[in-house]
């Protein structure tokens, strides 16, 4: 954060400054007082489960400059004689976020993408700005940071020499995409699908569609939205839409498009194209769905005037986010994959098609859990599910953990499939069942924490080996 004083602050949020220094510097700002340092404003948010004017007495014993509360009883002179400037706001969450619109003002020549849709936000993040960082400094956000707390934290980090910036947006409510798109002011962005997630308040695809939509009203007038053409939500709605669209997909109907696709390959191979050019690309990544990610990201970066070249090396270099196809290969052969940071339907059958699809030789164990977030027709998803994996013919055995995957378990007429209660008898079942020719997949929703299962089997392959 640069260039920022505790009067900008008031006057941003429109709040009463109650004690202290009107011309303070604010060089960085916190929510959280496990993490905070010495000198930074600390904002008291009350979240869902815990209150930030809790802890206000632990930011004061750290050494905050400032403090930003919303509380009436709040009683400081118990908290003498160190007091920190203080300014009273009615709300810290909605002042949190004035105050990052007014900073993300500031910076108007930034080249600055939103990206947003049911699944493939976090990768096609990572994979954009991977892009953006061959030309200048790049602004992400980090890890979950795609919300109403997340996005201002991150668009604090903004500095005079930052150059592009690449912003998930994530929604759980009607109106949150609006309210972050306002905070971001992107230029251009990204919708990568409309699927089956976030339905236990949405209901229906049709109104994530509705939802998701609103960032396209944010986008500037001389921008641009990258839409996948290949999604039958959002291929429908490009007619409809003002502003110039760039389209994705695997067919040649698209803007930017794949072909050649060869997915058995340890790195997913296939051929881009672009205004009639065209590269074979090499990802990082495994799994066709990323590929999808790979043409959104390169939609946006071909709008933004990024070469073909540019665009590839960005491809080649990106990191992919930890719990997403996230590879290992055993001491045995066999390799194991965790895609656990999250789950939804669609998210469930494109993951397990593809690997089934790339690993043709291999027996496939499947280590699922349950998808959360999916209203009164969650047993139906579940149950869905099992009926399809019935119909692949690689996936050896299924292990379930959770309540939901019952539903599922109900449906694996011809599979076969075990049950746990415990993850750690589920690890050591798997770790038996384990072969050569194994390739391992965990996935559920971040709820289920299945990346537990991931890490004790990577951590007893290590003491194998030393024992060797």
């Amino acid at each position: 954060m640069e260039n920022f004083y505790l009067m900008d602050l008031i006057n941003a949020v429109n709040g009463s400054f109650v004690i202290g220094n009107p011309h303070l510097p604010i060089r960085e700002i916190s929510i959280d007082t496990r993490t905070v340092k010495e000198g930074s404003l600390f904002f008291a948010i009350k979240g869902k489960s815990l209150d930030g004017h809790d802890f206000i007495r632990d930011a004061i014993e750290k050494n905050v400059s400032a403090i930003v509360y919303s509380k009436e009883d709040m009683n400081f002179e118990n908290m003498f004689p160190t007091i920190p400037s203080l300014v009273k706001v009615q709300d810290t969450s909605v002042a949190l976020e004035k105050l990052a619109t007014a900073y993300r003002k500031r910076f108007n020549l930034l080249h600055c993408a939103a990206i947003t849709g049911s699944n493939g936000k976090t990768t096609t993040k990572e994979m954009l700005s991977s892009i953006f960082r061959q030309k200048g400094k790049t602004l992400t956000n980090q890890g979950n940071f795609n919300n109403r707390i997340g996005v201002p934290l991150t668009l604090f980090n903004l500095t005079s020499d930052t150059e592009y910036a690449a912003i998930e947006i994530g929604t759980s409510e009607f109106g949150e995409i609006k309210a972050l798109t306002d905070i971001v002011i992107p230029h251009c962005g990204i919708i990568t699908n409309i699927g089956n997630s976030h339905l236990e308040f949405f209901k229906t695809p049709e109104k994530v569609l509705q939802e998701k939509m609103t960032l396209i009203d944010g986008i500037a007038d001389d921008g641009f939205i990258a839409l996948n053409n290949d999604n039958p939500f959002l291929k429908n709605l490009i007619p409809q839409v003002s502003k110039k669209v760039i389209t994705f997909g695997l067919y040649n109907g698209a803007d930017v498009y794949a072909k050649n696709i060869k997915l058995w390959l340890d790195k997913p191979l296939f051929d881009m194209y672009i205004d009639g050019n065209k590269e074979t690309i090499e990802l990082p990544i495994k799994g066709k769905f990323n590929i999808f990610n790979a043409l959104g990201a390169a939609a946006v970066a071909y709008g933004l005037g990024f070469s073909f070249k540019e665009i590839k090396e960005g491809l080649a270099k990106c990191t992919p986010p930890k719990m997403r196809m996230q590879s290992y290969s055993l001491s045995n052969g066999a390799i194991i994959i965790n895609d656990a940071y999250n789950a939804n339907p669609t998210s469930m059958h494109e993951s397990i098609k593809s690997l089934a699809q790339s690993y043709p030789s291999r027996e496939i164990l499947l280590v699922l859990g349950d998808m959360l977030e999916l209203g009164e027709k969650s047993p139906d998803y579940h149950a869905e599910l099992g009926q399809y994996i019935n119909s692949l013919p690689n996936i050896k055995t299924v292990y379930l953990f959770g309540d939901l995957v019952n539903y599922l378990k109900n449906e694996l007429t011809d599979k076969s499939s075990k049950y746990f209660i415990s993850k750690t008898i589920l690890c050591e079942e798997l770790i038996n069942d384990i072969t050569e020719n194994t390739l391992v997949f965990i996935k559920g929703s971040r709820g289920m924490k299945l990346d537990e299962v991931y890490n004790e089997i990577i951590a007893a392959d290590k003491i194998k080996k030393g024992m060797k």
